[in-house]
């Protein structure tokens, strides 16, 4: 009789780009494509080519149809459905959404299991992506209550917002979805643009921050783990996909000449730097080196045969 480590392996097939032929994403700028721009009067805009759109691109998974999905009641028929500025359902609740109707919870149960917004279906076959957090970690850490415990308790606030990503993917596996790569958080204490905001608290407050929010990436991270196991156990027809965000970021600071980069400590409009000008968002060259990443994790992957 085969082992059982023998029947699992002949029931494992590999997970090569033809496996999907679309992808469905959420998340905040960092994955938002131009949702904001799309409208019945719009039709022809011109979408950023953030690392969703780059995965989707001919040199990768060629799904020449991605665009997005459009907000509010206006249905575009594409499926990315990330709007920049947007945090996670958590925040919306403590009253931190500072972009407000555009939240995790909007994308998904809202509008993307909608029947009444996305009139395209459930792709229950396709890979859909999550990256979301960061606007959250900030935007709680300027609660009044973090301000004045010297931020002790980000950390436990960061967790809640894993949580809430885990009852959106729990959201779509209801829906009969079986395929989602969850990217975790880089370290924003190490961003250019948080590093300089938080410099302008003087004194002992700014390295008490940045070390609050590196605490609460750690802390999101580490619930995610967790809740990919609880998720997986609870769903045996989902998959998910790691995507460790934060790994390859480490592993570009620590040389960025490997990846073409000149800094990942400032900010610029061109290929030689990671973040953009505004020390937030990646160049044009961040997104393609994180795009040939998901691609390459993508490939690497196995699934059960169907």
């Amino acid at each position: 009789m085969k082992s059982i480590a023998a029947l699992v392996f002949l029931a494992l097939s590999s997970l090569s780009h033809a496996n999907f032929k679309e992808i469905v994403t959420f998340g905040d700028s960092l994955t938002d494509m131009g949702n904001r721009s799309v409208s019945p009067e719009k039709k022809d805009v011109k979408f950023r080519q953030t690392w969703v759109a780059q995965l989707a691109g001919p040199k990768m998974l060629d799904i020449p149809d991605f665009k997005p999905s459009g907000i509010n009641n206006f249905y575009n028929g594409g499926t990315n459905y990330a709007v920049g500025g947007s945090t996670t359902g958590y925040a919306a609740y403590k009253g931190r959404d500072a972009n407000k109707g555009q939240n995790l919870t909007v994308q998904i149960s809202k509008r993307y299991l909608n029947p009444g917004f996305n009139t395209g279906g459930v792709r229950k076959e396709a890979l859909h992506i999550i990256r979301i957090g960061t606007n959250d970690i900030m935007a709680l850490s300027i609660q009044p209550e973090q301000i004045a415990s010297a931020w002790a308790k980000l950390d436990q606030e960061a967790v809640k917002v894993a949580k809430d990503v885990e009852g959106q993917i729990q959201a779509l596996a209801t829906g009969g979805v079986k395929y989602v790569m969850w990217g975790n958080l880089s370290d924003g204490s190490k961003f250019p643009s948080v590093i300089n905001k938080v410099t302008l608290l003087g004194g002992e407050s700014a390295p008490v921050a940045l070390k609050a929010i590196s605490n609460a990436s750690i802390a999101f991270n580490k619930e995610m783990d967790g809740a990919i196991e609880r998720l997986q156990k609870a769903n045996p027809e989902l998959r998910i996909i790691k995507l460790d965000m934060d790994a390859k970021f480490n592993e570009i600071a620590a040389d960025p000449g490997k990846f073409g980069f000149e800094s990942v400590t400032v900010g610029a409009n061109d290929d030689k730097h990671l973040f953009s000008a505004d020390g937030l968002h990646p160049t044009n060259a961040g997104h393609k080196v994180l795009a040939e990443f998901a691609y390459q994790v993508i490939s690497n992957q196995t699934v059960m045969a169907n």
